[in-house]
């Protein structure tokens, strides 16, 4: 029994400051490092956990987390509000649509739309993006306390294509654009060919708890769409934000 614990206080610590390395998460519960290091084992094993694809030596929550997470807040969820705003931007549009949540020091992919476009952008349910390489990621970054923005940029801004912003002062540049225009953008930032436009969905507080965007291969999204599809996207976003949970 005292290793199920352990393995779970290792997993709710790694949620909370993923990505995260087994020095630091030794420090922070106070175990020594060959005890955490089993229970992480065990949660890779399990699915619980996996390595981070930008630094191995770090861990992040897995996959099956995210499934079961998704299962038990499934009524009421801001998937559930998301959904018909959502189908009706898909439609209007034509293009992939994402919903994706703020999880530490990156964004989830809760739920997709795909464009009816044989070529169309993908990523799987569960998906996970450094919060400055993507649009959904920066728009939920920009409207993060500054503290919390201060820590994400202390933590590194790792490459994940050519066009991936990894200076602070451009990235401080960026979220205050988006602040302004209440929309964000990745042109080919997080996958080559790929551009996004994105734009936060935040709580009665401000604060962000998702965000929306629309994806599609560069071709069919040329910079002249950016604004239109900002609007949109803010739009579809700002009324997720007021609607009811379903009954």
């Amino acid at each position: 029994m005292r290793s199920v614990l352990t393995a779970l206080r290792v997993l709710e610590a790694v949620s909370q400051l993923q990505p995260v390395g087994l020095s630091e998460l030794s420090r922070q519960l106070g175990l020594p490092k060959t005890t955490v290091q089993r229970g992480l084992v065990a949660l890779a094993e399990a699915g619980w956990l996996e390595s981070d694809q930008a630094d191995s030596t770090r861990w992040i929550v897995g996959t099956k987390a995210f499934v079961v997470g998704s299962t038990v807040a499934n009524r009421g969820s801001l998937r559930d509000r998301a959904l018909p705003h959502m189908n009706a931007l898909a439609a209007e549009v034509q293009e992939t649509i994402h919903l994706m949540v703020p999880d530490g020091h990156q964004a989830v992919l809760m739920e997709r739309l795909d464009s009816p476009h044989p070529v169309r952008a993908f990523a799987p349910l569960g998906a996970r993006a450094p919060l400055h390489a993507s649009s959904n990621g920066k728009a939920i970054l920009a409207h993060l306390p500054d503290e919390e923005t201060a820590r994400y940029v202390e933590h590194g801004l790792a490459a994940v294509t050519q066009r991936t912003i990894t200076e602070p002062a451009k990235l401080y540049e960026e979220l205050a654009l988006i602040r302004k225009r209440g929309y964000a953008v990745a042109n080919e930032e997080l996958q080559d060919g790929v551009v996004s436009v994105a734009a936060p969905i935040l709580a009665a507080d401000a604060r962000p708890v998702g965000s929306l965007s629309i994806s599609a291969p560069k071709a069919r999204m040329p910079r002249t769409l950016w604004s239109d599809y900002g609007k949109k996207v803010h739009q579809a976003a700002n009324t997720i934000a007021d609607a009811p949970s379903p009954r």
